[in-house]
């Protein structure tokens, strides 16, 4: 297996693929997201001026990158990609700063790669949305369907532990209920952005799913999103007075731990 740093050893990538040696190349990188999704045009570039040559990533470990790479190879250090023992070939690409008039992907391209310089941005794989829509209180007659604080923190903790991102979407209207203040816990929420209903629908409309008690945030979620990805929170308020929909129903009265959890589990595990 040979190493090679084009940008210390004065040669391009491109002199080494040239000569019909090298059938397995490994191209190791250390780099961060950023320059990882600019890189990425270059790599199918290469497979396609190299259809004989199989190209294969080494990247540190340790930053999720797996999920933009999910076919190459991840390692520990600099050292480990550099004894891959299954490549003829392994690079290290260190995607120099842009120039004036040249961006980082051209200038890889010209100082490291030796290719007529591209640019661009592929698109990344699609996946579902993290955002938990969440929801404690109701305008009118609060008492009837807000959790208490250990119940609600319960419920938000367990949304965090199944690998979502909760989010309150309690916005602050004209018609405010002051009762409602914020669980000291949540640290994400809406309620310093100003009110407008176009505001709730958009976020409704990219949350995955709806976890809270009746109030028109519930009502909204009930008329966006799939049925099967709403919870409903009910306390002193049966679902039956809103909708006959089969609609999932957690006991916060008598709050089960990870009843929610439990439940985002089962959906995520369908796909939903």
């Amino acid at each position: 297996m040979e190493f090679i740093e084009p940008l210390k050893q004065n040669r391009k990538l491109k002199d080494y693929l040239d000569t019909g040696k090298y059938k397995k190349v490994a191209i190791f990188w250390g780099h961060g997201l950023g320059d990882s999704i600019q890189f990425r045009i270059i790599l199918e570039k290469l497979k396609e001026l190299y259809p004989e040559i199989e190209f294969k990533m080494a990247i540190f470990k340790g930053l999720d990158l797996e999920v933009v790479f999910p076919e190459h190879i991840f390692v520990n250090s600099r050292e480990e990609a550099m004894n891959l023992k299954d490549f003829d070939l392994v690079c290290q690409i260190n995607f120099p700063l842009e120039r004036e008039g040249l961006t980082k992907t051209e200038l890889c391209c010209q100082t490291e790669i030796g290719i007529e310089p591209i640019n661009g941005h592929l698109p990344l794989p699609e996946f579902l949305s993290p955002l938990v829509a969440v929801h404690f209180n109701l305008t009118s007659l609060p008492e009837l369907v807000r959790p208490s604080r250990e119940t609600a923190e319960s419920i938000w903790n367990e949304i965090r532990e199944a690998g979502l991102v909760p989010i309150e979407i309690h916005f602050s209207h004209v018609f405010d209920n002051p009762v409602n203040k914020k669980f000291d816990f949540i640290d994400c929420t809406v309620r310093n952005c100003k009110a407008h209903l176009s505001s709730l629908f958009g976020l409704l409309k990219v949350s995955r799913f709806f976890v809270g008690v009746v109030s028109g945030p519930f009502h909204s979620a009930m008329a966006i999103l799939p049925h099967e990805r709403i919870c409903y929170l009910q306390k002193d308020i049966p679902l039956e007075r809103f909708t006959h929909e089969n609609i999932k129903v957690v006991d916060i009265k008598n709050y089960k731990k990870n009843s929610v959890l439990n439940w985002l589990r089962e959906q995520i595990s369908k796909g939903l």
